[in-house]
C-alpha cells in the first residue's frame, strides 16, 4: 500500500511557493473544550473583515482592505455548513488558499479539482492552523483565517520563505478553507472477540495499533476478524475508503508500513489490483470488501495472495506473510 499526497497549484507567478509551505504552517495557541466543541482559533474582527466571493469548493475571489493589520490568528464563518461540528481527531479534506495580507495577492492555494486529491488533516491536531482551525467547522463551510507569519509559518519554514516572499514575521497573512469532507478519527464501535490463530491487537490512546504475532506457522488461506465492529456504511468492492493500518510481517514482526507512523490517514480502492491498477493486494481486497465502516479489521495474507514475486516493495521479502490491521474510516463520495 502506499498513500496518496496532496498537490499544490501554484497560482503566483512571481513566487515558487510549494507543497511543503503550507504543509509545515505553524501550529497556534488555544484551549480545547472539555465538554461542548470549543474551537481552538477564536473568531476575530480582524477575520471579519474578509469576504469570499465564488461557488463552494471552487478557487474563491477574496477580498479585504490592504494592508491588513492582524493581531492574532483569528477565524470568521464566511459560508455555514450543516451536520456536527467536527470533533478532535476527526480527519478531514478540504481545500484552501492563502494570500498576502498587504497586498491581497494570491501565493499560493490547492487544487480546487474534483479530480485531484484534496488537502487532509486531523482536526485539533497541533501540526498547523490548517489543522486547528478544523475543529468544530462543519462539512459545507467556508472559512476565513487571518494571522501574521510568526503565527501561520513555523521558524524553519518562515526562515527559508521569509525572504522569497517579501514578508516579514509581522506581516499579515488570509487563508479561506472550505471544509468538503469529515471522516472518522479511529475505529468506533463494538469491541469483538479474538479468534483462534489471529494476532492479538492493542490500541494506544490514540487509536495506533500494537500487534502480537502468535508462536505458531502462519496460515495458508487468507483470514480476517473484525477487532472492532462499526455500524457505518458496508464497503463494496471497488468503493474508495479513508483508512488508517499497519502492516507488519509474521516471520519477523517487523513494520514494514504504518499510515499511523505518518501521522496521515490514506485512501485506497477497495479491490484487488489483479482488477484495477489502483487496487490493492487481493488478499487485503478479500478481507475488507463486506466491513463496515467504524469498523477495525487485521487481515493475514499468505504469499499467493500478496505481491507477485518480484514486485513488492523492498521492506517485504519474497515468499512473506503480511499481516494488516486496518480501521476503516469513511468511504468517498
Amino acid at each position: 500500500m502506499t498513500a496518496t499526497t496532496a498537490r499544490f497549484v501554484r497560482t503566483s507567478s512571481a513566487l515558487l511557493v510549494t507543497t511543503a509551505l503550507i504543509g509545515s504552517l505553524s501550529a497556534c495557541t488555544g484551549t480545547l473544550g472539555a465538554a461542548a466543541c470549543e474551537p481552538i482559533v477564536p473568531t476575530g474582527e480582524t477575520a471579519g473583515y474578509v469576504e469570499a466571493d465564488g461557488n463552494f469548493g471552487s478557487l474563491p475571489e477574496v477580498d479585504f482592505p490592504t494592508p491588513l493589520a492582524s493581531d492574532g490568528t483569528q477565524q470568521s464563518l464566511l459560508i455555514e455548513g450543516e451536520g456536527d461540528p467536527i470533533a478532535n481527531g476527526q480527519i478531514v479534506d478540504f481545500q484552501v488558499v492563502l494570500l498576502n495580507g498587504n497586498d491581497g495577492e494570491i501565493i499560493t492555494a490547492s487544487a480546487y479539482d474534483d479530480e485531484e486529491v484534496p488537502l487532509r488533516r486531523t482536526a485539533g491536531s497541533d501540526i498547523d492552523v490548517l489543522a486547528e482551525v478544523l475543529q468544530c467547522a462543519q462539512v459545507g463551510s467556508r472559512i476565513a483565517v487571518t494571522g501574521t507569519m510568526a503565527d501561520v509559518f513555523d521558524e524553519e519554514t518562515l526562515a527559508n520563505i521569509e525572504g522569497s516572499l517579501g514578508l516579514k514575521a509581522d506581516d499579515a497573512i488570509v487563508l479561506v478553507v472550505d471544509v468538503q469532507a469529515a471522516y472518522l478519527g479511529r475505529a468506533t464501535g463494538l469491541p469483538q472477540l479474538g479468534a483462534s490463530g489471529i494476532p492479538a491487537v492493542v490500541t494506544a490512546p490514540n487509536g495506533q495499533p500494537g500487534v502480537t504475532i502468535p508462536n505458531e506457522e502462519p496460515p495458508t488461506e487468507v483470514r480476517s476478524h473484525t477487532l472492532v465492529l462499526g455500524q457505518g456504511a458496508t464497503v463494496e468492492d471497488g468503493d474508495r475508503v479513508v483508512l488508517h493500518y499497519t502492516g507488519l510481517l509474521w516471520s519477523t514482526q517487523a513494520v514494514f508500513d504504518s499510515s499511523w507512523e505518518r501521522e496521515a490517514p490514506a485512501t485506497f480502492t477497495i479491490t484487488s489490483f489483479e482488477n484495477d491498477p489502483n487496487g490493492i493486494v487481493p488478499g487485503l481486497a478479500e478481507g475488507l470488501v463486506g466491513r463496515t465502516i467504524g469498523s477495525q479489521v487485521i487481515v493475514v495474507i499468505p504469499p499467493e495472495f500478496g505481491y507477485p514475486a518480484g514486485q513488492a516493495p523492498a521492506s517485504i521479502p519474497d515468499g512473506s506473510t503480511m499481516v494488516f490491521v486496518v480501521d476503516l474510516l469513511g468511504i468517498e463520495d
